[in-house]
């Protein structure tokens, strides 16, 4: 790969919502991005992205983009069971890469990402946004900072009104999604409580899942408890088919002199055997989560640039995808499933 130019030539491979409504926007407000390529398998759509978005070429092929397109980096935005095989063509490239999640459908291929990451010496970042949220940044810091003391219960949520899955009807499929709700909601919630409480080793997982149509179909819902190293424990839900006007996402942290809560941020302390709320002054017109993947894509480009480590790395997805693995394999089998660490 030729050496880094004045600015950062991304291609973006999938032009899908989320590359529509939360990637394209943020490469083009970063002011060290250059936009090259956008693939796509419809070439209607590509085209069209291409001129609406200002990057230099479109293509239909993803390994024509890279034998052709001049480019630093790639990235994915693809359905599931395409992430593997074309973040390990981009890494064999030369070119780094960030990932929508789930990184993969399994540890197994997410190791592999990573495996031929470390190989070529090329930067793998996994698109985990909700950890570049500014709200929590900061519980994250008043945790790890020991102000709520050892923490005991994690509490995360997210539960999605029930919707049709036609225009992805990949997403129900088993052998393309991976998974349903607990791959899709789940593992950005297992990586971001994870993150924001310091909670490590996991040593035992129990699960169920719900909503299943048939053998080759995936949940719509589940719940599962996850056990770590010094009794830690998270308890999970997730819900593709929630019967209620509106969505509900959470996450709580019980620790033994406090309590944190995000959307919207509360931190409570006990102060001298008096529960004080400490929670600081946060601009009430932000929108964090739109705020989020600006801040992910400037800090992926940041990390291109300055060949450093990112903040959620291939690493720290092959850590959750073990742990969603055992919540499915317990689903399976009714019992929990040990880990270690």
């Amino acid at each position: 790969m030729p050496a880094m130019a004045d600015k950062t030539r991304i291609a973006v491979v999938g032009a899908g919502h989320v590359a529509q409504v939360a990637h394209i926007p943020a490469y083009r407000a970063n002011p060290d991005v250059e936009l090259v390529a956008v693939v796509d398998y419809d070439p209607v759509k590509a085209r069209r992205i291409k001129e609406q978005a200002g990057f230099k070429v479109w293509y239909e092929d993803f390994a024509e983009m890279l034998k052709k397109a001049d480019v630093d980096a790639v990235d994915i935005c693809t359905p599931n069971y395409l992430h593997a095989p074309m973040v390990i063509a981009a890494l064999r490239s030369g070119r780094d890469v960030m990932c929508e999640k789930p990184l993969a459908r399994n540890a197994a291929e997410a190791q592999k990402m990573v495996d031929t990451a470390d190989e070529h010496g090329r930067i793998l970042m996994v698109a985990m946004n909700n950890r570049f949220r500014e709200d929590a940044q900061m519980l994250q810091k008043f945790i790890t900072g020991n102000e709520l003391g050892d923490v005991h219960v994690i509490k995360a949520g997210w539960l999605r009104r029930a919707t049709d899955w036609k225009d992805r009807s990949w997403f129900t499929e088993r052998g393309k999604a991976g998974g349903g709700a607990l791959l899709d909601l789940g593992t950005p919630l297992v990586d971001l409580a994870m993150w924001i409480s310091g909670v490590k080793k996991t040593t035992g997982v129990s699960c169920s899942v719900f909503g299943k149509k048939g053998k080759d179909t995936v949940e719509d819902s589940g719940c599962a408890m996850v056990r770590f190293n010094g009794g830690a424990c998270l308890m999970l839900e997730v819900n593709w088919n929630l019967r209620d006007p509106r969505d509900v996402v959470y996450l709580q942290v019980y620790g033994s002199k406090g309590a944190g809560i995000l959307t919207p941020l509360q931190l409570h302390k006990s102060i001298q055997g008096v529960l004080v709320n400490v929670t600081p002054a946060l601009g009430k017109q932000k929108n964090f989560y739109k705020d989020s993947y600006q801040a992910e894509i400037d800090h992926f480009i940041q990390c291109v640039r300055k060949q450093r480590t990112p903040l959620v790395s291939g690493k720290d997805a092959v850590a959750v995808m073990r742990i969603v693995d055992a919540m499915y394999e317990s689903a399976t089998t009714g019992r929990e499933v040990e880990l270690a660490g």
